[in-house]
């Protein structure tokens, strides 16, 4: 006789914990252990969820996201107190665990963008607003290539183009969240900024600035002024058009940023100049250092916490000092000048 539907036992070994999203889910590294495979599998309490049927929603988004750039899923299932996820395990990690780790160059901050932008384009292209754009969210493949991940927090787009989610993170939250609940995809756009703006100034930089805040309505009302996150504070050696993208994406005004996903990575596509390949380091000490290699060439600049700067270019076989950028006391704007020149 035919049954409609069918139950179906799935058996899985939860290992490591390799990300956790509160006090309600956590993703571990698994082994399916009928198919031999290795996963990343999400767990989330039952008891934290109103509806077991809004976290599999999520996997029918990830299904309806088929995408190159985005995190796929191989099934969704349940036990008394869990609702599971499978996804695909990647262990390079995510984008949030390489910039704790090092400063990304202008080219690997352009490259990554535009990956997840266009898994971002493809999922408003189905009519869903993300809502929780950040670089836990996007995984780095075994390609060296950025996806985007977790849509708990989506949500389909009504006739006129917006949607509510169902919570929003503080330290994401776009300033027209602290009066709206309904929006369009500008909040997405918003949230593409900050995920950029922590590409290019680190996370050191980022949750600095998040420590100077006593309350919640501190916070606020520097969002609201465009105060967070600062504005002043990209290092040198990020070109003026990849600083104006960034403030544009997180401008105050929705109206005022990018109106499409599309926009941002065609923005991001045209960046270009010399700054793109210098890899930055900040020393314990305050000591900042650019160092790149072309054709045969390694260059080098470094900058004391007084100011105090030292510039080299190195060859098989001899190194030499570039005198001009050698000096007492270097400002900012010499720094620039080095970083484009070479």
């Amino acid at each position: 006789m035919f049954k409609a539907d069918t139950q179906a036992q799935l058996c899985f070994k939860l290992g490591d914990e390799i990300g956790s999203e509160g006090k309600n889910s956590a993703v571990f590294r698994a082994r399916d252990l009928q198919l031999d495979a290795e996963l990343a599998i999400k767990q989330v309490k039952k008891s934290s969820i109103s509806d077991t049927a809004d976290y599999f929603r999520e996997a029918s988004i990830l299904y309806l996201g088929d995408h190159t750039n985005v995190v796929p899923i191989h099934y969704a299932c349940e036990d008394a107190d869990h609702v599971y996820l499978a996804m695909p395990y990647y262990p390079n990690g995510s984008l949030n665990r390489l910039i704790e780790q090092r400063f990304l160059t202008v080219r690997e901050v352009v490259r990554y963008g535009i990956q997840f932008l266009s898994g971002l384009h493809n999922i408003h292209s189905k009519g869903l607003i993300h809502f929780d754009i950040k670089p836990d969210n996007i995984l780095l493949s075994s390609r060296n290539e950025a996806l985007l991940s977790d849509f708990g927090l989506a949500r389909r787009m009504n006739a006129d183009g917006t949607a509510e989610p169902p919570l929003s993170y503080w330290k994401n939250i776009p300033p027209e969240a602290l009066a709206t609940s309904e929006h369009t995809v500008g909040y997405d756009i918003y949230q593409v900024g900050l995920t950029l703006y922590r590409m290019c100034c680190g996370n050191d930089t980022f949750y600095e600035q998040l420590k100077q805040f006593k309350t919640f309505a501190d916070f606020g009302a520097a969002v609201n002024k465009g105060l967070f996150p600062d504005r002043s504070t990209f290092p040198a050696h990020i070109p003026n058009a990849l600083r104006t993208l960034v403030k544009k994406c997180i401008n105050v005004d929705v109206d005022a940023r990018y109106g499409a996903v599309i926009e941002v990575s065609n923005a991001l596509g045209g960046i270009e100049g010399n700054e793109l390949d210098w890899q930055y380091e900040v020393y314990p000490d305050g000591t900042r250092e650019w160092t790149k290699a072309v054709d045969g060439r390694e260059f080098a600049l470094t900058v004391t916490s007084s100011g105090q700067s030292n510039a080299t270019k190195q060859t098989d076989k001899t190194l030499s000092k570039l005198k001009d950028f050698c000096a007492a006391k270097i400002d900012e704007k010499t720094i620039r000048k080095f970083l484009k020149e070479f």
